[in-house]
């Protein structure tokens, strides 16, 4: 018998106040999350891929530097400058840096509610 080559398939990200961050990536995702408790939701990233949110972890620090981002990657720089331009509008969303071009496109980056990085660029 074989094992099946592990893929990751979840992101979950420790917050401080799950019915806060559940609105935001609600609105972020345009979507219902697929699951909900009171300390943790689930929200589908495409196939069997889950983001998901927690309390139950060690509360967020949003002065200690940050080390990853939470990415959500788009099929074409116009799409990326699009959602800027539409995320730019809701005062909720916090743009910590405005598009850019870098190597693999273009780029921006936002900030959740416990300050976890968000970074909006073209598919690889």
């Amino acid at each position: 018998m074989t094992t099946a080559s592990p893929k990751p398939n979840l992101q979950l990200v420790y917050v401080s106040d799950i019915k806060r961050s559940t609105d935001f990536y609600k609105t972020l995702f345009n979507a219902e999350p697929v699951f909900s408790s009171p300390r943790y939701a689930a929200f589908s990233a495409g196939g069997d891929a889950i983001f998901a949110i927690w309390t139950g972890g060690t509360t967020p620090d949003i002065s200690a530097p940050r080390f990853s981002e939470i990415g959500i990657m788009l099929s074409s720089n116009e799409e990326v400058d699009g959602l800027f331009n539409e995320w730019q509008k809701n005062p909720d969303i916090k743009i910590i840096q405005k598009p850019t071009t870098e190597v693999f496109g273009r780029t921006f980056l936002a900030a959740d509610p416990d300050g976890h990085v968000i970074r909006v660029c073209p598919l690889d």
